[in-house]
């Protein structure tokens, strides 16, 4: 079905707001108004004359009622059936399935009357029966039908489930005779047959009810030929518990009160379906287009006002959607770049084989960035530099159909942080010279205080050297400890295995005899600084020289709510109560350098921070929180601390 078409929108109930299409679907309901009244006045006629039939010969009314009956339930079946692939909801096929069932109880029904002489053996309880059966049928399918309207089961489950039931109810009347006499010889009908009419009654007017509730789903006229065609048949029922012969006048009007109804049937589904069949049914479909589409206009009005820029690829690489903000960056209308292949026209040559490399990565499922930064061109000839973040498009069946990629243009910050990396560089230099002069004054004046304490005798003199001697060194080692931390912060933070950081800091430090490093990290992986290794240096470090007894550092990880912990613990003498703050600060015993005060600052570029939480005499721990997204790879192990 061309759901997207103008003349379907205007079939289906879609109106747009300047009238013209309304007007038109006027006319058209007007053409098709004479044709469906023709038929109503053939059904008229059809009527009047099978009862004046049944004054002739009552089997031979019987029999044409019937058939009718069946024949219109198979048409519908017919139509149901042809148009399940294009329905808007299930209504029709689940309506027109149980119908050709009903039919197919109803014929055996025909062919089992008293009078037919096809079912030897058989009294008038056979047809009763089977009537009572395909009542029960034909108002569970038409209460179903409304009820499971936004189901979409599936067609063949439909057909299969009706299969189910009608067997079952045959089996009972032919094969296990468990279903309950409805006619007994002599006496009527049976309390069953009775109590089930008004249950089958109660039935479809419940199932008129859920039609009713439901009556915006369907075009106004097929809601009202339904509705009409239940209650006529609710009328039926009730006239079908007043007779005694199956060949009596209560008997008649119910048949012919079946046979205008399933008229009403075929006016609502056959009728209108055939004069207009891409919507006559159910205006859901084109309802559903109608919300679609406002879906699309709010999306791209959502798009337009983003202040980043939204493309999407089909899996060919070819645009199919660019944003405003989009084409305000490439310079060029949206309509203009639809349809052009991305690499080839907006990104430069030198940058196409990581840009196919990454697409293809994606489409074809395998690991690629999803955050790329890359360079497009424009249309004064220029570029922009775009972050992007990259999403695969699947269509139903979960095959990459394209991607989607919204982007940020940072070619301004881009130049801000290459000025401020220049600068830096230059200031580094700067340092480092100054560092590099400043050392060589320091050897050269501990060189002099060397000589002058060996050509003195004095020891005053020896003292007041000692003390410069110290001086000098604790400069040297805030000249040294410049040189860490002004590398600190210098490159971008990268995604860094801890457990080989340790084992080659551990190798770095020549442990000593009986002090072993144990990790269980495994593939865990933190996103810090470059500098980070120092860390874990500078912990495995103090360990050793401030644990005294120490024979074993741990490192291991544990969870704490979103965040994660890597713990380093030892087996020494631990850390006083009243020191487990101040060993982060800079002056904290100066003679033992700036481990851990570096330690901080490389932790905190990437949002971590650490603290310890030892108990004294027991040994050392240091816990360092990751944030969120600060940690990825296998962390199953790390449970709650």
């Amino acid at each position: 079905m061309q759901t997207n078409s103008r003349g379907t929108e205007t079939a289906t109930g879609y109106h747009p707001a300047d009238g013209t299409d309304i007007r038109q679907d006027h006319a058209k309901q007007g053409a098709a108004s004479p044709g469906i009244l023709t038929s109503l006045i053939v059904f008229t006629v059809l009527l009047a004359a099978l009862a004046a039939t049944s004054l002739y010969n009552y089997l031979l009314f019987h029999t044409i009622a019937e058939l009718v009956a069946v024949g219109i339930a198979i048409a519908v079946f017919t139509v149901a059936w042809n148009a399940r692939t294009m329905r808007g909801n299930s209504y029709l096929l689940i309506a027109g399935t149980g119908l050709l069932f009903v039919a197919g109880v109803g014929l055996i029904h025909t062919l089992a009357y008293e009078g037919m002489g096809i079912f030897s053996g058989y009294d008038a309880n056979l047809p009763t029966q089977l009537w009572i059966a395909s009542r029960y049928l034909l108002a569970g399918t038409l209460l179903a039908a409304p009820l499971l309207l936004r189901r979409n089961p599936a067609p063949w489950g439909v057909f299969a489930a009706f299969t189910g039931v009608t067997g079952a109810l045959l089996l009972s009347i032919f094969v296990y005779p468990v279903f309950p006499d409805c006619y007994v010889e002599g006496s009527g009908l049976t309390p069953f047959k009775i109590v089930s009419e008004y249950v089958v009654a109660a039935l479809l007017a419940l199932g008129a009810v859920a039609v009713y509730r439901l009556r915006g789903i369907f075009s106004p006229r097929v809601a009202g030929n339904l509705i009409a065609a239940i209650l006529v048949l609710v009328v039926s029922e009730l006239a079908f518990t007043l007779y005694i012969s199956v060949y009596g006048f209560a008997n008649m009007v119910g048949h012919l009160l079946m046979v205008l109804s399933f008229g009403l049937f075929y006016v609502a589904f056959v009728e209108t379906g055939i004069r207009q069949p891409y919507a006559v049914v159910f205006t859901g479909l084109a309802r559903s287009e109608e919300q679609l589409r406002r879906e699309k206009d709010r999306l791209e009005q959502y798009l337009d006002i983003a202040g980043a820029l939204f493309v999407v690829l089909d899996r060919d690489g070819r645009i199919t959607l660019v944003n405003r903000r989009a084409s305000e960056i490439l310079g060029y209308p949206a309509n203009v770049v639809v349809g052009e292949p991305w690499i080839e026209r907006f990104v430069p040559p030198e940058e196409r084989e990581r840009a196919h490399a990454l697409f293809l990565g994606l489409m074809g499922g395998k690991s690629a960035p999803v955050y790329a930064r890359t360079p497009v061109l424009t249309a004064g000839g220029g570029e922009r530099i775009i972050e992007w973040h990259n999403t695969v498009l699947r269509d139903d069946d979960g095959v990459a159909c394209g991607t989607l990629s919204s982007g940020v243009d940072i070619t301004e910050r881009q130049h801000a942080e290459e000025a401020l990396r220049q600068a830096n560089v230059k200031l580094n230099l700067l340092s480092g010279i100054t560092r590099h002069d400043i050392l060589n004054q320091v050897t050269v004046a501990r060189a002099y205080i060397d000589l002058t304490a060996e050509d003195s005798d004095e020891p005053g003199i020896g003292n007041y050297l000692a003390r410069a001697r110290t001086a000098v060194e604790e400069i040297q080692k805030q000249v040294e400890f410049t040189r860490d931390y002004q590398d600190m912060g210098v490159a971008a933070p990268v995604w860094q295995r801890p457990e080989d950081l340790i084992n080659e800091s551990a190798s770095d430090l020549a442990l000593p005899a009986g002090v072993r490093v144990r990790t269980d990290l495994a593939d865990l992986e933190i996103y810090a600084d470059p500098m980070v290794k120092k860390v874990f240096y500078n912990l495995i470090d103090n360990a050793i020289r401030h644990g005294e007894k120490i024979t074993e550092i741990r490192f291991s990880c544990a969870k704490s709510g979103r965040d994660l912990l890597l713990l380093c613990e030892d087996d020494g003498t631990g850390i006083p109560d009243g020191e487990k703050e101040t060993i982060f600060h800079e002056a904290y015993k100066r003679r033992h350098g700036h481990g851990l005060f570096l330690v901080t600052g490389i932790l905190g570029i990437t949002g971590m921070t650490i603290r310890e939480t030892g108990i004294p005499g027991e040994g050392a721990r240091f816990e360092i929180r990751v944030p969120n997204g600060g940690y990825r790879g296998d962390n199953e192990r790390c449970a709650a601390p």
